[in-house]
């Protein structure tokens, strides 16, 4: 009897946890559709990509695991309990020995390759479909899904990968896993050195594709958000809304920029990051534009997650209830930072304007500190729950605009650089006497990028990356911390070791 393929819709084909060595890449199915019938047809393929960004946006990833919470524990953005047997504890300290970070690093691990195990599929069924795709959604569907599969095993090496300064390119890294298996034999570690040829042959393929269809080349983010403008526009394919919460072309040009950054090859970096910065609409006008002063005080659609510069975000339904019991949690607020520490990470006896700190009503903009009937103060950060004046939305930032202009700032010439730093310091407000001492020298360039990096990414997972990527032996804020050896790889799952 002919042995029917399945898949999984909504939750997407899942992995099993560590049981043994032998089952844990078996599908654990709890919804199954026979996939003949699942891609049958153009919606079929269109529900299962859906499936796979669903996957992202959980908690297991950047719905909190990959964002707000461990790689901000890694750069020790939270306070956290003296309990040296406390998860947060160890992971900020870099334990991963100990049970709970063992879990916790299992579990981003094996949702990393739930996604990718999903891109895969449609991948493999998109090559034998007999659809007739609407409007290119054939090659709309394959840009985003091995943009996507790029970009997520980008974050695994960023992770589990070695510290790419100084790298020996034939060291062991991770799998690059490019069908759908369940085989644990396939999901071998290879050399970093192909690890990195994969990702870059996969985002170029997703550029060509991406470049010839995707609506965001033709209508601004404004119309694509909206669909009642779509509408009007004669865009009434839903597939071609919303394109900020996809792996748009844009989200594959920023990707690449923050690729060749991390491989070292700056000049694709620069180049990349000016191809998002210097997009225009049709009209001329900026396809991204740096968050301002005026964008919180006239618009009614702002929001402190700096939506209009996002290249690339997640939708999750479910965003405000994590982020309620992470960072507004009544008397028990799980992530928080002290007053004094963000008074110094925001310099505001030198940037009392700086639009992310600015005080409002009592609070800065992202924190509002809170004393409680038992008299306990507690510091709420308001990023991802809004604040009394600034509402909230369920889209985590994966990939900014902002990004790009520090990506200039670190690597052209010094007085290039100081050019976009201070359009960049101009939009968020920073004081102007930053300006010229920070451009005045490499190592204050890099010093004023350390501290950039950490105000603009508080929250969103990115200040461990900066760290990783220049191998930084010490931390300056929130206080002097010397790294321990191994810190910045985070090491691979015991039963995943079974099988190197």
């Amino acid at each position: 009897m002919k042995k029917i393929k399945s898949i999984i819709l909504g939750t997407a084909t899942a992995l099993v946890m560590f049981s043994s060595c032998s089952d844990w890449l078996d599908v654990n199915p709890r919804s199954e559709v026979k996939e003949s019938i699942l891609f049958s047809t153009e919606d079929g393929f269109k529900k299962a990509l859906t499936g796979a960004y669903i996957l992202t946006a959980k908690s297991d990833l950047y719905g909190e695991n990959t964002s707000m919470y461990m790689p901000e524990l890694f750069a020790r953005h939270w306070t956290f309990p003296t309990d040296p047997t406390d998860l947060m504890n160890r992971l900020s300290n870099f334990d991963y020995t100990q049970s709970g970070a063992e879990s916790l690093i299992g579990n981003v691990w094996l949702s990393y390759y739930k996604v990718i195990v999903q891109l895969n599929d449609i991948l493999q069924n998109l090559d034998d479909a007999k659809v007739n795709f609407a409007n290119n959604n054939d090659d709309l569907i394959r840009g985003e899904a091995l943009g996507l599969r790029a970009f997520l095993h980008f974050d695994l090496l960023r992770y589990f990968g070695p510290v790419p300064s100084g790298n020996d390119l034939s060291a062991i890294a991770i799998p690059y896993v490019m069908e759908k298996t369940k085989d644990p034999s396939k999901l071998i570690s290879i050399p970093y050195s192909e690890v990195i040829q994969k990702i870059e042959a996969d985002l170029n393929a997703a550029e060509q594709l991406l470049e010839g269809v995707d609506p965001i080349l033709r209508y601004s983010n404004i119309t694509l958000n909206s669909p009642a403008y779509a509408n009007s526009e004669g865009l009434s394919d839903s597939w071609h809304w919303f394109r900020q919460e996809r792996f748009n072309y844009y989200a594959c040009l920023g990707t690449k920029a923050r690729f060749y950054q991390w491989t070292g090859n700056n000049e694709k970096a620069v180049n990349y990051a000016k191809k998002v910065i210097e997009a225009v609409n049709s009209d001329n006008t900026s396809t991204f534009t740096l968050t301002k002063e005026t964008d919180y005080v006239y618009s009614s659609t702002v929001n402190l997650t700096m939506r209009n510069e996002q290249l690339f975000g997640i939708q999750n339904p479910d965003l405000q209830s994590t982020a309620r019991s992470l960072f507004d949690d009544g008397t028990s607020t799980t992530l928080t930072q002290t007053v004094t520490n963000m008074n110094n990470c925001y310099e505001n006896s030198v940037n009392a304007s700086d639009i992310r700190y600015k005080p409002t009503n009592n609070a800065t903009r992202y924190w509002e500190e809170k004393t409680y009937q038992n008299s306990v103060r507690v510091n709420h950060f308001r990023k991802y729950t809004g604040n009394d004046l600034i509402r909230a939305n369920n889209i985590v930032p994966i990939l900014r605009l902002a990004e790009m202009y520090l990506i200039l700032i670190e690597n052209l010439p010094l007085d290039e650089a100081a050019t976009y730093f201070a359009t960049y310091r101009a939009a968020r407000g920073l004081n102007i006497s930053t300006e010229a001492s920070s451009m005045a020298n490499d190592p204050a360039r890099m010093a004023r990028l350390e501290k950039e990096y950490r105000k603009e990414f508080f929250g969103e997972g990115q200040m461990f990356f900066f760290y990783k990527r220049l191998n930084y032996k010490a931390y300056t804020w929130p206080a002097s911390y010397t790294l321990p050896v191994g810190a910045y790889v985070v090491p691979k799952p015991k039963a995943q070791l079974s099988f190197e």
